[in-house]
């Protein structure tokens, strides 16, 4: 069995910084825990749904983008007991790990030197987490570093496409995964450069020999928000017969032999 846990689903500055929609990532918990995209509150979201981060395996950073790195260090320091001891993976863009000419490295020398691996992937590469395997897949962003990917496993494959345009080849690299997440940013009729829209993930599904058992609509921007991204999906679910989710914090995805289940989970209570 695997477990995906969401710790927010929303996107864009003006969600992170409205906290509309939380902005935390998720976690993939199969053969080792790995973390995907630690934005702003993953580390306290982590504690609320009873994922202790200190159990952490690797880390996975799309791009330098604050929305999906800002716990980064963090989360490094829980996943080294403090940064006293030398473990964990970081599978990174190489913006996260350099910077860019825009951005400073999301993680200092310090946070990596405590590390066990860091892996700065181009795309086609495959990396090993316990038993799973990541597949690396390009991305067309305005940080052009940025890497999804398609984690094989015994149970079939889920993939995941962070802030990207749509672009020619990208449904080779995720078609037949069992379960897809896809970083929707806007709804219909109102896509922007770099990004997906409603239309986007419909023309993607389309074009699929195979498609996905389950979609789940994830890094929700300001203006999906508003325009309902129930109802989006609903739209998509009619018109390609992929059955299609949004993400929320809390919200799980239980991948099984035989088939995906779905809960919400409640947060725990703090004394």
């Amino acid at each position: 069995m695997i477990e995906i846990t969401f710790l927010g689903s929303g996107g864009g500055r003006f969600i992170t910084i409205t906290q509309f929609r939380s902005t935390g990532g998720f976690h993939i918990a199969a053969s080792r825990n790995l973390y995907v995209d630690p934005g702003p509150g993953a580390l306290i979201r982590s504690w609320r749904y009873k994922l202790d981060p200190r159990k952490l395996d690797a880390i996975f950073v799309s791009h330098r983008h604050v929305d999906h790195c800002n716990d980064l260090e963090i989360m490094v320091e829980a996943m080294t007991g403090g940064a006293l001891k030398r473990r964990g993976s970081l599978i990174a863009s190489k913006s996260v790990v350099y910077g860019d000419e825009t951005h400073t490295p999301a993680i200092s020398k310090y946070h990596l030197n405590v590390l066990e691996s860091v892996h700065i992937p181009e795309p086609g590469s495959k990396i090993p987490v316990g038993e799973e395997e990541l597949l690396i897949t390009p991305c067309q962003h305005s940080d052009p570093t940025t890497i999804g990917f398609r984690m094989k496993t015994k149970l079939g494959d889920i993939s995941y496409i962070p802030d990207t345009a749509y672009f020619e080849g990208l449904k080779g690299w995720h078609d037949g995964a069992r379960v897809l997440i896809a970083a929707i940013t806007r709804p219909r009729d109102m896509g922007i450069p770099y990004h997906l829209s409603t239309d986007d993930a419909v023309e993607l599904l389309k074009s699929m020999e195979k498609k996905p058992e389950v979609l789940v609509l994830n890094h929700i921007g300001m203006k999906m928000h508003f325009a309902n991204p129930y109802k989006e999906a609903k739209y998509i679910e009619n018109v390609t017969g992929v059955k299609t989710y949004v993400a929320k914090e809390g919200f799980k995805v239980i991948v099984d032999k035989k088939e995906i289940a779905v809960r919400t989970l409640r947060p725990a209570r703090f004394v």
